[in-house]
């Protein structure tokens, strides 16, 4: 993930004053719409500050873990070729006047009366109740996670564990290399998948039109079925399966977003049929009993105009979990604790921007698509609920609060009266802050750490 840290109307009044003043205008544009995010940097053994992998979390510099490490994996990969789909071809999203997307009236969205049809691989497992802590370390392993759920209190007060699967190009995303190092861990995974290659390990990248549409229409299918098939081969075979997490910002290559920001893409409508191509794929290989997991940011830390949520939902019959990603940062408008809470509760940049309106849920509406709109929205689709990445903000990076206790309560609060899904603490640095847990992280973050430990010493 990376905290989007300039606001729309912001970015508007950019672009019309470097029309006005040429390339000095540039040198102001610029840095407003990359002082952002952080998720998805290359990481252990990657740059400093290099680009992103696929992950997220807010900080303008934050080298963000990767899931390439350089030892386990394997120096080459054989792929399996990609078989053609009989499903139909993704539906056309048409663009209209100067790039600018529109949905069509033949596109299905929440509410419109109109049912994805279900997947030849199963609709989607019942609902269930599978609320559990987990961490994302960066480090590909199970050791540092078995450390803290020793200082929690027990080896039962953690479930899961989250790694990314190398986006380089479709070998890589077919054969994770790091399946071995998971071996015999006493956590659930839940997998970041790629919905398509980057030419690196970092998801953060310019989106490839050719695969994306690839992909839509079924001409992948082959890649994710053997992907699929190494993960049960491994033990893996109920794992979750986070699928084109942060879709609704445009650092991802699978982003509906433009690269700039400012609305939708003219390939947005790759997403849903992408999404569905690969979960019916999954979904074919015997033993497979993965849960997918649908995973927007929350808009108060990343959005553009357009991004109706509604309208990029996959359907029931391909999701299992819906999810948001939400950091304590969520831009220099917001200024307390307090306020930064409530914001991501919103989904909102303290009314100083709000890209778009959710629709409402049962009757029930909403600023933006923050934590108060997951919790409708998972109930309305009787769907696990979950936060496949959440954690604090440096002070320095996104207005971050630090080393914020209040934070770190009232996300404790929420998630034991709203989570059934797997909630992962982001526990990485540079940007984002780690706990302080013995012999295995240090953010300098004392009071927070306090805090979570008091909250979850007895799990969820």
């Amino acid at each position: 993930m990376r905290i989007r840290r300039f606001e729309w109307h912001r970015s508007v009044a950019a672009l019309l004053l470097a029309g006005a003043t040429g390339a000095l205008a540039c040198v102001v544009l610029l840095p407003a719409m990359n002082v952002v995010p952080a998720a998805d940097r290359t990481g252990a053994q990657g740059v400093a500050s290099g680009g992103l992998q696929g992950q997220g979390r807010p900080a303008g510099s934050l080298p963000a873990p990767t899931a390439t490490g350089t030892a386990g994996a394997p120096a080459t990969a054989s792929g399996p070729q990609p078989t053609q789909s009989l499903s139909p071809t993704a539906p056309a999203f048409p663009t209209t006047g100067a790039g600018a997307f529109s949905i069509p009236p033949s596109f299905p969205t929440v509410g419109s009366g109109t049912s994805f049809p279900a997947s030849p691989g199963g609709s989607g497992t019942p609902f269930t109740n599978a609320a559990g802590l987990g961490f994302y370390d960066g480090q590909s392993s199970p050791s540092g996670i078995e450390t803290a759920a020793a200082w929690l209190g027990s080896a039962s007060s953690v479930k899961y564990a989250q790694d990314f699967i190398d986006a380089t190009d479709w070998s890589h995303i077919s054969n994770p290399w790091q399946l071995s190092n998971w071996a015999g861990s006493p956590f659930t995974m839940v997998w970041g998948v790629p919905m398509l290659p980057c030419g690196a390990p970092s998801t953060q990248c310019a989106t490839n039109v050719a695969d994306y549409n690839l992909v839509a229409t079924g001409g992948a299918d082959g890649y994710y079925q053997t992907l699929a098939q190494n993960l049960v081969a491994a033990g893996f075979g109920s794992s979750y399966i986070r699928l084109g997490w942060e879709f609704n910002a445009d650092w991802m290559g699978w982003g509906i977003c433009n690269e700039n920001g400012d609305g939708l893409a003219s390939w947005a409508g790759d997403f849903v049929p992408a999404f569905q191509h690969i979960v019916t794929s999954m979904r074919s290989v015997p033993g497979a009993n993965f849960k997918f997991i649908w995973n927007p940011i929350d808009s108060s830390n990343s959005s553009c105009a357009g991004a109706n949520l509604e309208n990029f939902y996959p359907g029931d019959a391909y999701v299992d979990d819906v999810s948001l990603d939400a950091y304590d940062g969520v831009g220099s408008a917001t200024s307390s604790d307090a306020a930064r809470w409530s914001d991501l509760l919103d989904g909102v940049n303290a009314g100083g921007w709000t890209a778009v309106t959710p629709a409402a849920v049962n009757g029930q509406t909403f600023q933006g698509y923050g934590l108060t709109w997951l919790a409708a929205f998972g109930q309305e689709h009787s769907k696990e609920v979950g936060l496949p990445e959440w954690g604090l903000v440096s002070s320095g990076a996104d207005a971050g609060g630090g080393d914020d206790a209040y934070f770190m309560t009232q996300m404790a609060d929420w998630i034991k009266a709203n989570a059934t899904g797997p909630v992962i603490v982001w526990n990485y640095g540079d940007g984002t802050l780690p706990l302080d847990i013995p012999n295995y992280t240090n953010g300098n973050t004392p009071n927070a750490t306090a805090a979570f430990q008091a909250a979850f010493s007895t799990g969820i």
